[in-house]
């Protein structure tokens, strides 16, 4: 069984009227995004773009998620949520490294979870070296707090499915290969290909 994960690097993200990538810019159509979502339990969905350095602060921060698209083979992304379950570990997915969609507001109790892109803060994060895309959607009135946290959680996964997309036709900055041999065999390899010079690493 063998899966390549196409890496496509992003180094910024910018509001437009199509969705798209361009020169590792993500482009994004927000109001496209925001009617994908399409959750009866939310009244109100906020978009937000946070760059390394910026003098922000993302907080409360519940999940982050890298986007990423199955461009070849079984099974889907984010499955049983956004795709269905399916056999999964072949094929070929795309990944947008760099970009990060990040679900935020409170919901239940205290809240944690704190994203400083800049200061001394940023450096006990990873999530502060990338281009974070922020969610924060608002409940309707009756929505009981598990309710607005799950359609939370399934608005994130649905916005980095989205912003995938973006991605399928894309061809890659970088391609990692996982390979898992016959049982017979009882180990695995990865293959990395960088500009077309494979290097062979053994797991």
């Amino acid at each position: 069984m063998r899966l390549e994960v196409g890496h496509i690097f992003i180094r910024d993200m910018q509001q437009d009227d199509r969705t798209r990538v361009e020169a590792g810019v993500l482009f994004l159509d927000t109001q496209e995004l925001v009617e994908g979502i399409n959750d009866e339990r939310l009244e109100c969905i906020n978009v937000d773009i946070a760059r390394p350095g910026e003098q922000v602060r993302i907080c409360p921060a519940k999940d982050v998620i890298e986007p990423r698209v199955k461009v070849a083979g079984n099974g889907g992304v984010f499955p049983g949520f956004v795709s269905g379950v399916e056999t999964a570990g072949s094929g070929r997915t795309h990944v947008l490294k760099g970009a990060v969609v990040v679900t935020c507001g409170p919901i239940i109790g205290f809240q944690e979870g704190i994203i400083d892109m800049s200061g001394p803060g940023a450096d006990y994060t990873p999530f502060s070296k990338a281009v974070n895309l922020v969610l924060t959607c608002d409940p309707k009135p009756g929505v009981r707090p598990r309710e607005h946290e799950e359609a939370l959680r399934l608005a994130g996964l649905k916005a980095a499915a989205y912003l995938a997309e973006a991605a399928r036709r894309v061809e890659p900055d970088e391609v990692a290969a996982y390979e898992t041999l016959p049982i017979t065999r009882g180990d695995r390899n990865t293959t990395y290909h960088h500009q077309n010079n494979p290097v062979i690493q053994d797991l």
